[in-house]
């Protein structure tokens, strides 16, 4: 019955798919995967835990209908390994689980990929804290690593340092239902110099930035989201928190971090050497350095006040849990967070109460919003069967929901078949079901269950989300850092230094702002942004 289920679940989505790319404007019933929409903008929100896509999605009815994939001899799948030694295809992702529960979820995927590519599947997850560190380690070691979602780090350093595959040729070979699917505004913002060098997901393709906090003592106190304006009120909130749950954190971070974002467009950098500082209101191009900007210097200020009063975790900046834990666990009030189309529902089932969302900054578009998705390691023994595992994880209904919600009656229960509904099982929960559901990390998470607790147009949200979002002016540009790798080398290392602990309220901007800077500019910011203006430019020109 569910594999009958998943063909028509799948069939449905081909027929949503069909519409859309004929030009159908509305979106499916609930369930389905929604159209392509007119501008085919997408999201990302990258949150060390939050983010997802919607304009695009496939199915395993897709690969059997199109693009030559139709070969009923091997159930639709035209991709023939049968003539190459087996292979164990290594995957590595982001977020906790339990060495032995991906096991299981690898074996349960084995079962499929051993019919279609002639390899099983070896899965490893790695927890926030560790993930980059692992990940670098692993491609920097020769390790072959096949697949693996780089999260919050920027593809040009993998590119620059030859670690991940350019994709085009594999997608021409196979990828070709990914490459039909997704649409040409998104394959550029994973280009650089013009390859492809990873497959986005398919989820929200923007961010918002808000504050996310427990509706039980917000009503306690005699507030409101609708009383929150500015931050000044998000202020007076906090402080009123503070005096009646003395014992709780009126803000706590995120695994170090108090921001996932700021209301910038960093330009595919993570430390944000040569920024937009207004992408919302402004068509500028102007490359300007973030940490001497007035709103820089204006958060740190507000942070450290904040945090002489009480109102941050104390040594945030070096805090190793995640926020969502340490509410649920009632250490904590709210977070700053990226807001999606789902926000208040996601937080309020992962922390087990009732939150409410106050929006900052609404959201918007960038490159690394559409770029977010999988890249194919430089060192994978087979990059053509990887291609093709990508291919399935997109357009197979069966692979999608089992990578991304682990097995049916271990990880998850159905608890709706007509709605094609499942949440954990009795007895289970985020913190101990074992395999941690990251769905925008993976290829497709719209072809997938749907979680109790979200409604059942969840995918027409977020195509709303994204097609209402605004759109930065630097979307689609991706900064080539191949020439000054030393500089940035050198002013990563000062930014950590200094940054999370200014955001976090440790240090006071006063007195360590401007040496700061000064140690910034000794190390070469100024070339790095002279490069990344002249880049920009000469994009800018060629569109």
């Amino acid at each position: 019955m569910r594999r009958l289920l998943a063909i028509i679940i799948s069939l449905c989505m081909s027929m949503a798919l069909l519409a859309g790319c004929a030009g159908g404007g509305k979106n499916p019933p609930a369930g389905q995967a929604p159209e392509t929409t007119k501008d085919s903008k997408d999201t990302a929100v990258k949150d060390g835990e939050d983010a997802v896509d919607s304009e695009y999605a496939g199915s395993k009815k897709d690969s059997e209908s199109s693009g030559g994939n139709a070969d009923d001899s091997n159930g639709g799948w035209s991709y023939d390994f049968s003539d190459r030694p087996h292979y164990t295809i290594k995957i590595m992702m982001f977020g906790d689980a339990n060495s032995e529960d991906c096991d299981a979820v690898a074996a349960k995927l084995s079962e499929i990929t051993e019919e279609k590519l002639n390899a099983d599947v070896e899965l490893v997850r790695v927890g926030f804290g560790s993930f980059e560190t692992q990940l670098n380690l692993a491609l920097s070691s020769g390790e072959e690593l096949d697949i693996f979602n780089p999260h919050a780090m920027g593809l040009t350093t993998f590119v620059n340092n030859g670690q991940i595959k350019e994709l085009d040729e594999l997608l021409d070979t196979y990828g070709k239902q990914l490459k039909q699917l997704i649409p040409e505004e998104d394959w550029q913002c994973t280009s650089v110099n013009g390859k492809i060098y990873s497959v986005p997901s398919n989820k929200e393709k923007a961010h918002g930035i808000g504050f996310i906090m427990r509706k039980d003592i917000l009503d306690e106190v005699g507030m409101t989201v609708a009383d929150i304006h500015n931050l000044d009120d998000l202020h007076d909130v906090l402080v009123k928190v503070k005096e009646s749950h003395p014992d709780l954190y009126p803000i706590v971070t995120n695994y170090g971090s108090l921001f996932y974002s700021l209301p910038i467009d960093t330009l595919g950098d993570s430390n944000n050497l040569g920024v937009l500082t207004d992408p919302y209101n402004s068509d500028s191009l102007t490359v300007e350095n973030f940490y001497e900007s007035d709103f820089y210097k204006e958060i740190c200020t507000r942070m450290y006040q904040w945090n002489k009063e009480g109102l941050l975790m104390p040594d945030g900046s070096t805090n190793s849990e995640g926020a969502k834990q340490l509410i649920k666990a009632g250490k904590g009030f709210g977070q700053f967070i990226n807001e999606n189309p789902v926000t208040e529902t996601e937080r309020s089932l992962a922390c087990g109460t009732d939150m409410v969302y106050w929006e900052y900054k609404q959201p918007i578009s960038m490159t690394d919003d559409a770029a977010y998705g999988m890249c194919i390691g430089e060192n994978s023994g087979d990059p053509e069967r990887a291609m093709a595992l990508l291919e399935l994880m997109y357009t197979d209904f069966e692979v999608s929901n089992l990578v991304i919600n682990g097995i049916e009656g271990m990880h998850y229960q159905i608890v709706d078949k007509e709605n094609n509904i499942i949440d954990y099982p009795e007895g289970k929960d985020i913190s101990n079901v074992g395999y941690s559901r990251y769905p925008y990390g993976w290829p497709n998470e719209q072809l997938s269950m749907v979680w109790n607790g979200y409604s059942l147009d969840i995918w027409e949200q977020y195509s709303r989300y994204n097609d209402s979002a605004i759109q930065s002016p630097a979307k689609g540009f991706i900064f080539d850092n191949s020439g000054v790798l030393n500089e940035i080398s050198a002013c990563s290392n000062i930014v950590g230094k200094y940054n999370n602990a200014l955001l976090c309220g440790s240090l006071d901007p006063d007195e360590v702002l401007e040496k700061f800077n000064t140690e910034l500019y000794d190390a070469g910011l100024d070339t790095i942004m002279k490069a990344k203006q002249e880049q920009l430019n000469a994009w800018a020109q060629s569109k």
